[in-house]
């Protein structure tokens, strides 16, 4: 197992500084024993080789955030999605990661997954298999944050009876793993609340207000925690609690993933 210099943030805390490997920074998250790891893993000079890995597909505009460009399908806005176009866009969604897993199981930052995780795909049925892991780029615009306030949670669905995750049993917090790939000099604040929204109707309920008046009430008062990496760290986070991106003064550029526990190991999707 590889160890890296690491940070450990956490509600009601102070920052701890360590050396932490990647399935024990995961493992943390996950049990709540933390709420953000920093790892210092990609030396600076060595990031371009990450990011420029050809067997990701070429970018497209990210479907519901107007300022990023992603690499293929993301779970959020299929989640979204209900009746005739929910069938739609699983089907573009699972036919994704059908014909770009094999490719995506090949770079580094996947490689990094199973190997220091033994972490797998997500299958439904015999052949669907949920896409591994994507990249993104994020520019500048105006606005308090690149990523409003928001959780993530894979069985959230506004139509349940379609999702073929809604009662996806999970034996620990869901867990988002990503790379700084690039970033300005001053970093990006990356801000988490300590604040689980119970269902999909909570998190629009949440993401309308903040929409239409720029605010959360329901955030006012509540534990949070500001992380400000760099470039080359590798970002361990429970995003099932709300969280939002500050905004950027420079493109900024991740590669990254969603980690589930289930039947005893770590499964990756994106």
């Amino acid at each position: 197992m590889t160890e890296y210099a690491a940070t450990i943030l956490g509600f009601r805390c102070a920052a701890e500084t360590g050396r932490l490997g990647l399935k024990e920074a995961v493992d943390m998250i996950g049990s709540r024993r933390a709420v953000a790891v920093l790892l210092d893993v990609v030396p600076p000079d060595r990031l371009d080789d990450w990011w420029s890995d050809p067997a990701f597909p070429e970018p497209v505009p990210h479907r519901n955030l107007p300022s990023a460009v992603n690499t293929g399908i993301a779970i959020g806005p299929t989640q979204r999605a209900t009746g005739p176009d929910l069938v739609a866009a699983l089907i573009d969604y699972l036919s994704y990661g059908g014909k770009y897993n094999g490719k995506l199981s090949g770079t580094r930052f996947v490689t990094l997954l199973k190997n220091e995780l033994d972490a797998d795909a997500i299958r439904i049925g015999e052949w669907g298999e949920l896409p591994l892991a994507s990249k993104r780029e994020f520019a500048p615009k105006d606005g308090t944050y690149s990523i409003p306030p928001h959780c993530d949670a894979i069985q959230f669905a506004r139509d349940r009876s379609l999702w073929p995750l809604a009662d996806y049993q999970m034996d620990c917090d869901q867990v988002s793993v990503f790379l700084n790939a690039g970033d300005s000099p001053e970093g990006t604040q990356l801000v988490l609340w300590d604040d689980r929204p119970a269902d999909i109707a909570a998190l629009d309920d949440m993401m309308r207000e903040f929409n239409e008046t720029g605010t959360v009430a329901r955030l006012d008062g509540v534990p949070s925690v500001v992380v400000n990496g760099r470039p080359g760290q590798l970002y361990v986070l429970n995003t099932r609690v709300v969280h939002a991106v500050r905004q950027c003064t420079a493109r900024r550029k991740t590669l990254g993933a969603f980690l589930v526990h289930r039947d005893g190991k770590w499964h990756m999707f994106q």
